[in-house]
């Protein structure tokens, strides 16, 4: 067994500074730009809103505000889970316009989803064994709440092709409203399916549930009560291989609609179509396997929501060009900073075992559609030149996705050829020039406003003729896609 080396010297200080002491004091960190904020803010206030209405439960109305209460705070986690995971750069904050949208459907539109999907639709045929209440589960659940879900993303989607349609980044509310890919489709979707199961179980499960037990057992509130907790659990819970889960895989396929919008009607038609299947093989599978049907059922939808999780974050971490864990089962790893950024196309390897079953099945779903987004391949008129060049003295690189560019003074920068597949209008063009002082800027050159955010979080626009520091850490929003910049 090799010997490990032994750990670093830590250096020794004899005195301890004022922001250590004091870190809220240090403007070397922001609390309020922190992403562990808003989940440690929920879990805060939670935990007292539940202790307080626990000291002062006078009725079972008192236990109902409970259930919500916890019910809301178990959907909240599920889907920080899966933001966090994703490692989507959006603020969890602009989730709660689709769930709001879901929500205003639920309460105020449902009657003509009902009409057209179990009325017009046999959706709400008599099941007499497995084909006929897959068929009614098919189009009065699956079909009609699968739609309904996804459209927040369907909306997204229309707002990214009207901003890309126009060549303009749009003001910063519209460029969060649009949707910008696949992990943003899949939050979009499981935002909006945590809306669903939310609402479906405190205002429908639950109470249909106290209100049987009360009227079978004459009255019994507390038995009524438990078992109305007891239900609300698993129903919660399971939202992360249910409503969550084939609203995300909906989600998915809307996401890569961004950039593949020639594909738009197979990609929304496999994204409606193999949700709905999951979903209406769920609700019926206990006729055809009995005890063991939510168990297939359930394994079935955790397959394919996965692999659109992997795939999306595979295809987010290729798009951004972002650093990637050098055991990551998802793409490749950067490849070294000692040379300059070069183009190339990247292939992510074929993942072993169980990761590489699910990643090969999104790779068959997109030869159905047919493309396929694993392989990057560098654009024509690329910049630099081919063969060796020297490392510049900025020590900086400019891309989009696997591709990048190692920046150099009075360098023309063809946005539009180099990036245009990453959604990058007509029109986008720059000039690296000397700044004052150290360093470089980018001069904007082409007839497309850039919107820019700075490493500090603020942004602002580059009109035509203005310039902007190239400094690690800066993006560019051209159209739908974002150029950054980074450190060798």
């Amino acid at each position: 067994m090799a010997e490990m080396p032994p750990l670093p010297q830590q250096p020794y200080r004899d005195d301890v500074s004022g922001t250590e002491l004091m870190p809220f004091r240090s403007k070397k960190i922001s609390i309020l730009r922190s992403r562990a904020l808003i989940p440690l803010v929920a879990t805060g206030l939670t935990c007292v809103l539940l202790f307080t209405i626990m000291g002062s439960v006078k009725s079972g109305q008192d236990v109902m505000m409970y259930m919500n209460v916890l019910a809301t705070f178990l959907v909240f986690s599920m889907f920080a889970g899966l933001y966090f995971y994703m490692g989507e750069r959006k603020n969890m904050l602009w989730y709660l316009v689709p769930f709001a949208i879901t929500a205003f459907q639920l309460w105020f539109l449902l009657q003509p989803y009902f009409f057209v999907f179990r009325k017009l639709l046999p959706g709400d045929i008599a099941a007499t064994g497995f084909v006929s209440a897959f068929i009614g589960m098919f189009f009065g659940a699956g079909l009609m709440e699968e739609l309904l879900k996804a459209v927040p993303a369907l909306l997204g989607l229309a707002l990214a092709l009207h901003l890309r349609k126009r060549a303009t980044p749009g003001h910063p509310v519209l460029r969060n409203l649009a949707l910008d890919g696949p992990v943003d489709g899949v939050l979009v979707g499981a935002a909006a399916g945590a809306c669903f199961i939310l609402i479906e179980t405190l205002q429908q499960y639950v109470p249909n549930t106290i209100g049987e037990v009360m009227r079978n057992t004459k009255g019994d509130q507390g038995l009524s009560l438990l078992l109305g907790m007891m239900l609300l659990l698993p129903r919660v819970l399971n939202g992360i291989i249910g409503h969550m889960a084939w609203a995300g895989i909906f989600g998915y396929f809307i996401g890569l609609a961004v950039s593949h919008p020639r594909a738009i009607w197979k990609l929304l038609a496999i994204g409606w179509l193999l949700p709905s299947v999951l979903h209406g093989f769920w609700n019926s599978s206990s006729h055809l396997l009995g005890g063991a049907g939510a168990y297939v059922s359930g394994a079935l939808s955790l397959f394919f929501f996965i692999a659109c999780v992997l795939k999306a974050k595979q295809l987010e971490v290729s798009r951004l060009g972002g650093p990637i864990d050098g055991h990551s089962v998802l793409a490749v790893t950067a490849p070294s900073l000692g040379a300059p950024a070069a183009p190339g196309g990247v292939v992510p390897p074929k993942a072993p075992g169980l990761a590489g079953v699910f990643t090969g099945l999104a790779t068959m779903a997109e030869k159905v559609v047919g493309f396929t987004a694993r392989t990057t391949v560098p654009n024509p008129g690329a910049v630099p030149p081919a063969g060796p060049v020297a490392l510049p003295e900025s020590g900086l690189s400019i891309g989009a996705g696997a591709v990048r560019y190692a920046l150099a003074p009075n360098q023309a920068i063809d946005f539009t050829t180099l990036f245009g597949a990453a959604g990058v209008p007509p029109g986008c063009a720059g000039l690296i020039t000397g700044a004052t002082g150290p360093g470089y800027d980018i001069r904007n050159t082409g007839q497309v406003t850039w919107a820019v955010t700075t490493p500090d979080g603020a942004t602002s626009s580059v009109p035509p003729g203005g310039s902007v520091r190239a400094t690690s850490g800066t993006r560019l929003m051209l159209g739908n896609a974002t150029i950054d910049i980074q450190a060798f």
